[in-house]
């Protein structure tokens, strides 16, 4: 990687942390689980008593906001 990519890439991880800081623990703690370890809709469903269309929905609105947050601080998706 170029020196500008590794900058570009800690910017990058350091708004999706503050983002991540800024949810409430649940919807942070099923969002980790989701995209970082990788765990399955229909188990993180079926642990929050929900099912899976409606886990769906949350992690769509989740990623929207993510998304709209990454494009107010300039990253070009």
């Amino acid at each position: 990687e170029s020196i500008e990519q590794e900058i570009e890439a800690k910017e990058l991880s350091g708004y999706i942390n503050t983002w991540l800081a800024g949810l409430k623990q649940e919807d942070r703690v099923l969002f980790v689980r989701r995209y970082w370890y990788g765990e399955e809709v229909r188990e993180l469903a079926k642990k929050c008593g929900v099912s899976a269309t409606q886990m769906t929905q949350r992690m769509l609105r989740l990623r929207r906001k993510l998304k709209s947050f990454l494009e107010e601080k300039g990253v070009v998706l």
